[in-house]
């Protein structure tokens, strides 16, 4: 029973977050990760980090995912790829070893 209150508090205090974040004209993830902050270990330790919460977070993961498939433009995605396959341009030209590897 402990895992369906932790989960139902994860979701109404994400949800909040994102609604406060948004209404601050803010991304919905950053009022997210604000109460995970929050809820979590680092603060109020009222949610704590397990098999349950890792299985749940899998899942929302896979579902985010799917939600960005479905909102992809395919038309656009295709002229982007074949743009980017047709250029003779090299991607890296200009470039020095340590612009990638901060050395």
């Amino acid at each position: 029973m402990e895992f369906i209150g932790s989960l139902c508090l994860i979701l109404v205090a994400t949800a909040l977050g994102g609604h406060i974040s948004a209404r601050l004209n803010l991304p919905a993830v950053v009022g997210e990760l604000l109460m995970g902050i929050l809820l979590g270990p680092a603060l109020l330790n009222w949610v704590q980090p397990n098999n349950f919460i890792h299985f749940f977070s899998e899942i929302g993961v896979i579902i985010l995912m799917f939600i960005a498939g479905l909102e992809s433009d395919l038309s656009l995605l295709r002229s982007c790829l074949r743009s980017l396959l047709t250029s003779k341009q090299d991607p890296y030209k200009g470039y020095s070893n340590h612009d990638f590897t901060g050395i």
